[in-house]
């Protein structure tokens, strides 16, 4: 069988992992930029396995990179059983590029198929809270300097009774000019994803201001039935530290005990980010990375670093 024959048109299985939700897909990714794998073994149906994918075009369009849509951790794929996954492997075009975060860390056994299939594999790291429910063992476990940025944010700040995307976005934007970079949020998907997440009961916007009313931190906490997410946020800075960023994050970890959730700060490969999770007592757990690059892309991207640096 060809494996372009394996891309099919199946019903979105009933499975309760956030990211792999066809009202999230439909908030971050339109069909038409959309390719879906799955092993048919059911006609119309999600089968025996199930891979949505963003297909990401770069340089003006000349390529199509497989990747995951905006502000989605993973992109699964789901698996009725894990000796499946060579076979998923194989529906992936062999002419695309690709770059993903698998939804769980790959074994042995596996990372040797993936690399037969030409493809790279490296390992992701997030940050989790695995038992939320107790709150005061979980402030006890805080590192006590994080504490006391806790503790400031609390006399500083309090929660506005009504956050909205907008507030998210300027944040947003204000933090990565800082960055002297620009939002890769599209405003639009932002928008989207926090109306969907909440209409379907699935996300909160947290935001923060001081006694003037001023807008300091604003963050989407997103869940399923098993963690919830610190999914997206921006903070507003000033000349006087009044401990937003870590407020946000504690209040994320509120919501993850209201619902007896994990709460996953989300993974970063800068280290003070990765030192910032860590210090709230969360634990390191791994996760898989896929890359494969065709010739033509291998080749624009070296001219786009050299011309870079």
């Amino acid at each position: 069988m060809n494996p372009t024959d394996k891309e099919i048109d199946v019903q979105w299985p009933d499975i309760q992992e956030l990211f792999l939700q066809e009202w999230w897909w439909d908030a971050v990714c339109p069909p038409a930029e959309r390719l879906v794998l799955g092993l048919d073994e059911a006609a119309g149906s999600a089968g025996a396995a199930f891979w949505p994918l963003a297909k990401v075009k770069r340089y003006g369009g000349l390529f199509s990179v497989l990747s995951m849509p905006p502000l989605t951790q993973h992109s699964g794929p789901w698996l009725d059983s894990r000796v499946r996954f060579p076979d998923l492997l194989a529906c992936l075009p062999r002419s695309a590029s690709l770059k993903l975060n698998l939804g769980f860390a790959l074994n042995e056994k596996e990372i040797r198929q993936a690399r037969q299939a030409g493809i790279q594999v490296s390992e992701g790291a997030t940050y989790v809270i695995r038992d939320c429910r107790d709150l005061e063992k979980v402030f006890a476990s805080v590192k006590p300097a994080q504490q006391r940025q806790i503790r400031k944010g609390m006399r500083n700040l309090h929660l506005l009774p009504e956050a909205d995307a907008e507030m998210l976005i300027s944040l947003q934007q204000e933090t990565f000019a800082r960055q002297g970079r620009k939002s890769p949020y599209p405003e639009k998907v932002v928008r989207s994803l926090c109306e969907a997440a909440q209409r379907h009961k699935a996300g909160r916007l947290v935001a923060l201001a001081d006694a003037d009313e001023n807008v300091m931190a604003c963050g989407l906490f997103v869940w399923d039935n098993n963690r919830c997410y610190s999914l997206t946020h921006g903070f507003h800075k000033t000349g006087q530290n009044v401990g937003a960023g870590s407020l946000l994050q504690w209040e994320g970890i509120r919501i993850a005990a209201e619902k007896g959730l994990v709460f996953d700060f989300e993974g970063s490969n800068i280290e003070s980010i990765a030192r910032f999770n860590s210090s709230f007592g969360a634990i390191k757990e791994t996760y898989s990375r896929l890359e494969r690059y065709s010739w033509g892309m291998k080749m624009l991207e070296k001219v786009s670093i050299l011309l870079k640096g």
